[in-house]
């Protein structure tokens, strides 16, 4: 047994230390205990001695079987370390139903991981050994109280360390104990199609091989059918009840040799290369491609996902998702963060910008509430000193700028990440070095309150055009209507405001008028929000196409599914705490207007409610149904901009990248000539939402070389 399990080890250790393997070993033996189990879940890691070690030992000093001093004696300082870390974290109680009970057991388990990340691992592994044989370890009316747990502690640290195997394993798991029902239920559907997978993954990779062996390439194709939870998690998100209905219920991947350069970097461009002639042989679906080696997930997953159609067997036609990756990225995306790079004597400059991420751990974000968000939504980045900013995911350079210092934030304006400028809404990600080139006569600028996602940047660049006098708010609120009116093609300000004389059902005196104004000069209200009250979004952006054949869930089916908060966007956004004025009782699909209460609660008024002139016009917001008719439900929105540019190299690239990236298809584009080197770009967009419109113009107007950026009239008469 022990011999066998040293084979294994040997393939990864070059000389490990037999005897203190034999010892553990020989103490299981004697105290009842088997490791196999445990080291069967460790050693595709490929683990360092100690860790080997420590997972043997584990339950014997859980137990009380071994005494400290006999551990530093015959196995080290350093597994002792290691056992005592397990063991505090093993004696915290957890809590069922008690949110700030289980967050603070994370915290806990978060600063183990910031000092010994080994541990954390062993912790998984015999959660998992928990797991599979949950039967026989503990009793029937305590099952799903194990399950709870795992499901809620172990399987986010499995995710938040990109151990994809691992946590797809304990979720299943978790999930047959907590939700029978549905469990088998999915498995019964499952068990119907597996082998229809299995044979049409078979015939994929078999075409696949073919193809790549035609192009003198090297890979590995595999593939891999769903785990049940994810199903399930799928089923809940899109409202299906039926494998049937999912067509990436399997998916290819396609595994390259990594390849470096003459200084050790990691290159890509064959990955891409690779992701070039899979498209080029069969039509790919390109709004279902995704660049997560550009913007990799926060937990570090790399990988190219495509979806492309006609590669299925004709008795099972469907489009086929392949993910594309080297044979890193492929570890990676098994085995996270412990298996590759931590138990190694080699480290290049992303593994020791890991290492300081794991480091700061300490320094979890905490809100107003107390709340830790451990897990998504935040991203740690370092300044070129060393130090880690802790900020929301998608956070831009300026968020990292004012997290830095106020002035670094108000003079910000050029940003660098990883030596490479980068223009000032780039995405920030994980384990990215940012640098931040600021000059002493620069100023914030209004368009950063729609890029920044941190409420201190939004507080600081508002508190900047506050402190500005009346007059120069008045000047920028009347530059940034003028501007967000000739994007629409329509006429600027006159001298009395006239276009504001009417709002949100009220007759605005001058003097009010000129304070909404300066309420826009100084940051207190949106732009985009304001033009939205004076003009129907309808005008403004013509929704001329119905897209045939869509199937969508009716409008009045999907909103009779949802809450109301989920029903009601408040400028463009779901899910805020909403209720319906008694004084009006506004009807689904009518126009309406949010009124926010002291109480927070926003209520929600008929647009020609009669009790509105009443109200203080500073507390009322922009708000729509997010279902309109059925009719509404399927409209696509085509429309023109113009772009005047500077041309430079990658300019097109950049502005399409922006594009595509909101999900905004590209119909048509032409390019003209004009006197002094500039370009006019005319672009024919397909949008899905009008909300898209708004960001799509903010995102384009910080490009650089793009002068101005407007709607175009002149693809108005085309037909869609």
């Amino acid at each position: 047994m022990v011999e066998n399990v040293l084979a294994k080890i040997k393939e990864f250790i070059e000389k490990p230390d037999e005897q203190k393997i034999k010892d553990g070993f020989g103490l299981a033996k004697e105290n009842g205990f088997d490791p196999r189990r445990i080291l069967d879940v460790l050693l595709p890691f490929e683990p360092d001695m100690e860790t080997l070690i420590v997972a043997i030992l584990y339950p014997m000093y859980l137990d009380d079987l071994l005494s400290d001093a006999q551990i530093r004696k015959d196995f080290g300082t350093e597994v002792f370390t290691m056992l005592q870390n397990a063991k505090k974290l093993k004696r915290l109680n957890y809590a069922e139903n008690d949110r700030s009970s289980q967050l603070e057991i994370l915290k806990k388990m978060f600063l183990v991981m910031a000092k010994d990340v080994r541990v954390i691992l062993i912790i998984l592994a015999y959660r998992l050994v928990l797991m599979n044989n949950l039967k026989d370890f503990v009793p029937k009316d305590r099952q799903q109280f194990f399950a709870k747990e795992t499901m809620e502690l172990y399987v986010p640290i499995a995710d938040r360390m990109g151990m994809h195997r691992l946590k797809t394993q304990l979720e299943d798991l978790a999930f047959f104990y907590c939700q029978r029902d549905d469990y088998e239920k999915i498995e019964k559907q499952l068990n119907k199609v597996r082998l229809r997978c299995r044979t049409s993954i078979a015939k994929i990779k078999e075409i696949l091989d073919k193809f790549f062996v035609s192009k003198r390439l090297k890979v590995e194709v595999s593939g891999r059918i769903k785990g049940i939870y994810s199903i399930y998690k799928k089923f809940q998100r899109k409202g299906l009840n039926h494998v049937d209905e999912l067509f990436d219920i399997f998916a290819m991947r396609v595994v390259l040799l990594p390849k470096y350069g003459p200084k050790g970097e990691v290159l890509l461009d064959h990955l891409y290369a690779v992701l070039g002639l899979l498209h080029s042989e069969w039509r790919p679906l390109s709004r279902r491609f995704k660049d997560y080696i550009a913007v990799p997930k926060p937990n570090g997953y790399k990988s190219l996902h495509t979806v492309v159609l006609g590669l299925a067997p004709k008795n099972m036609d469907q489009p086929i998702e392949i993910q594309i990756r080297d044979e890193d990225m492929h570890r990676d995306a098994e085995y996270g963060v412990a298996a590759h790079w931590l138990y190694k004597g080699k480290r290049n400059a992303k593994m020791e910008m890991q290492m300081d991420w794991l480091k700061n751990l300490e320094k979890l974000y905490q809100d107003e509430d107390g709340n830790f968000d451990l897990f998504k939504d935040r991203i740690f980045v370092l300044t070129p000193r060393g130090e880690v900013k802790d900020l929301p995911n998608l956070s831009c350079p300026i968020d990292f700028a004012y997290s830095v210092h106020t002035d670094v934030g108000h003079r910000c304006v050029m940003s660098k990440v990883d030596g490479k400028i980068v223009p000032l809404n780039y995405e920030l990600k994980n384990g990215e070095v940012v640098e931040i080139v600021t000059r002493k006569d620069a100023i914030p600028k209004l368009q950063w309150l729609s890029l920044v996602k941190t409420g201190f940047a939004k507080n600081k660049i508002r508190a900047y055009f506050s402190a500005l006098n009346k007059e120069n708010n008045i000047k920028e609120g009347k530059r940034l209507l003028n501007n967000q009116l000739m994007r629409l093609n329509k006429p600027p300000l006159d001298q009395n405001y006239s276009i504001l004389r009417d709002y949100l059902g009220r007759r605005l005196t001058l003097t009010e008028r000129e304070g909404l104004v300066e309420e826009i000069g100084k940051g207190g209200k949106m732009v985009s929000d304001v033009i939205r009250k004076i003009y129907p979004y309808e005008e403004l952006v013509l929704a001329n196409y119905t897209a045939p054949n869509l199937q969508q869930i009716p409008a009045e089916d999907a909103s009779s599914m949802m809450k109301l908060e989920d029903q009601i966007l408040i400028g463009g956004e779901g899910g805020l705490p909403v209720k319906l004025a008694f004084c009006c009782k506004p009807e689904k699909h009518c126009n309406i207007v949010g009124y926010v209460t002291r109480g927070n609660t926003i209520s929600m008024h008929r647009a020609d409610c009669k009790i509105l002139d009443a109200l203080n016009v500073e507390r009322l917001v922009f708000a729509q149904w997010k279902f309109g008719s059925k009719k509404d439900a399927d409209k696509k929105y085509v429309l023109g901009i113009k772009l005047i540019v500077a041309p430079r190299i990658g300019l097109i690239h950049d502005v399409t990248s922006i594009i595509s990236g909101l999900g905004i298809m590209i119909r048509d584009l032409l390019i003209k000539n004009l006197k002094g080197g500039l370009n006019e770009n005319f672009y024919l967009l397909e949008l899905n939402s009008l909300d898209q419109f708004d960001r799509l113009m903010d995102r384009l107007e910080v490009v650089s070389g793009v002068l101005k950026v407007s709607r175009d009239e002149r693809f108005k008469s085309r037909e869609a």
